[in-house]
């Protein structure tokens, strides 16, 4: 009987041995077929051939792409929900933007901005006014005001709202305005807002708020994926005014006692004008995507008085709208583009930074050029994984002589790009493979002097609450750490 047992306990190992590589080999076959980065393709094989089981594990969660269904469902959401504009031919946008800019006496850019525009396949609009607000006290009482002036209807879209004292003191305030006749619409990302449970969602509807999860996680339906979340943030209060940025909901985006040294350094866009009216578009596809409902039809008829009545501006902007279901990677390219084409300045602030070879390639050609090229992190973001993976990326961008400054006071989580005199790229998405290339973002594209200076002032003033990174700082590493974030950046696509 002894000599039977150890014979089972041989032929049982022997079966596990081959099953572990029968699933590499299905598992490497796989990701072979389906990853066409070279750079993601290699991180997952070397997932399978150092722990096979994990990373099966891993890549059932994160890296199978279900995706295709759900992007042909996103993109018909746009003709489903009645949002489907002609688009623009490439002589007339070229055309279009052409005059634009020299009309507001823009020079340089030009191939950025026609880019841009040729990815929403719309000309760049005039007539709108943004203004930055920075942190939490300025953003979130912005955004009660619009709230409480709105009469007919409010778009609340956000990544992440936390069942907190400030998430549920919003949440009041748009039932009470759903109560009083207003139409709310609230969605929100079901990963980012995992803690919001069905119980809670329903006593918001009880009390008028139409309230839903983006693309739930749900392993049954085959749901499991955390990739492709909404990372948008959304305010949008009878077309009047709109308010989108980095900002999410919640007692940990206060900036803390003291504003000087904001615990939680962070900036959104007020908008007015006719560009909300494209953002009213964007919320409209993510709704029916989500719900298969359309807006109601005064709401999205309302966008062409709203394209009508332009404001009195000096700039032009354009909606540079980014996800899965996008080709090109619209904030990604714009962003790259902006590298090439600046002749003075790129100064990036962005809380994560994870770059990928292109990117790196950008920056080092701007340096190479005699651009000024600035990136403003975090000493320490809320994410500390990422924040090995990007320490790993110091030392090379330090070598092409990029100026690193690493905010002290806390988490800086803005997200901006300031180029030149008259460029400004800035909304939600963060200088990372995710928003790159997996999330559903939303970015402004801007020209306008004014506003480009008041980004300026913004990051001059955060530049003083930052340490530089000093040759010593990248250097002398002991072989433990440098071996850990080396390790960590072979999972940079995941991050």
């Amino acid at each position: 009987m002894a000599w039977d047992y150890v014979n089972f306990q041989n032929d049982m190992g022997e079966l596990t041995q081959i099953a572990k590589l029968l699933l590499s080999v299905i598992l490497a076959a796989h990701i072979l077929v389906k990853k066409q980065e070279p750079v993601v393709c290699l991180s997952w094989l070397l997932g399978v051939a150092l722990f096979p089981a994990l990373t099966a594990i891993c890549y059932l969660g994160f890296g199978m792409n279900p995706f295709e269904r759900y992007a042909a469902r996103k993109r018909a959401s746009k003709h489903l929900a009645g949002l489907k504009r002609p688009r623009k031919s490439t002589e007339e946008i070229a055309e279009t933007n052409r005059s634009l800019m020299a009309k507001k006496g823009f020079v340089g850019f030009d191939r950025t901005a026609m880019w841009v525009s040729m990815l929403q396949g719309q000309t760049l609009q005039d007539g709108n006014n943004i203004t930055p607000l920075v942190n939490s006290t300025n953003a979130f009482r912005a955004m009660k005001e619009a709230i409480a002036d709105a009469k007919e209807y409010i778009i609340f879209q956000f990544y992440q709202i936390q069942v907190d004292e400030i998430g549920i003191s919003f949440l009041d305030e748009l039932a009470k305005k759903a109560e009083q006749g207003v139409k709310v619409y609230v969605l929100f990302d079901a990963l980012g807002s995992h803690r919001i449970k069905n119980t809670f969602i329903a006593d918001y509807r009880k009390r008028g708020i139409k309230m839903h999860r983006f693309l739930e996680v749900h392993p049954i339906k085959r749901r499991f994926q955390i990739n492709w979340r909404n990372h948008r943030k959304l305010v949008i209060c009878d077309g009047k005014q709109a308010l989108t940025g980095g900002f999410n909901i919640g007692s940990m985006y206060l900036e803390g006692p003291d504003p000087q040294r904001a615990k939680w350094f962070d900036v959104i866009f007020k908008v007015q004008g006719p560009i909300i009216a494209d953002l009213i578009s964007l919320f409209a596809e993510d709704w029916h995507f989500t719900t298969g409902k359309s807006l109601p039809s005064e709401i999205l008829d309302g966008r062409h008085d709203l394209r009508a009545n332009a404001c009195e501006s000096d700039g032009l902007s354009q909606i540079v709208a980014s996800g899965p279901s996008e080709n090109n990677a619209p904030f990604y390219s714009s962003l790259i583009s902006i590298l090439h084409e600046a002749r003075q300045r790129v100064w990036i602030m962005t809380p994560y930074f994870v770059p990928d070879k292109e990117l790196l390639h950008a920056m080092r050609m701007a340096v190479v050029r005699g651009v000024h090229v600035r990136l403003i992190v975090p000493k320490h973001s809320n994410h500390p994984i990422t924040d090995t993976c990007a320490h790993s990326y110091f030392s090379e961008i330090h070598q092409y002589g990029v100026e690193l400054l690493r905010y002290v006071h806390g988490v800086c989580h803005g997200k901006m790009v300031l180029a030149d005199d008259d460029v400004v790229l800035a909304g939600s998405s963060n200088c990372d493979y995710r928003s790159f290339f997996l999330n559903f973002e939303t970015d402004v594209f801007i020209r306008d002097r004014a506003l480009a200076m008041d980004v300026a002032k913004i990051l001059r003033d955060v530049s003083q609450d930052c340490i530089r990174l000093a040759p010593k700082d990248v250097s002398n590493l002991r072989i433990g750490r440098l071996l850990f974030r080396r390790i960590m950046r072979l999972f940079a696509p995941l991050m």
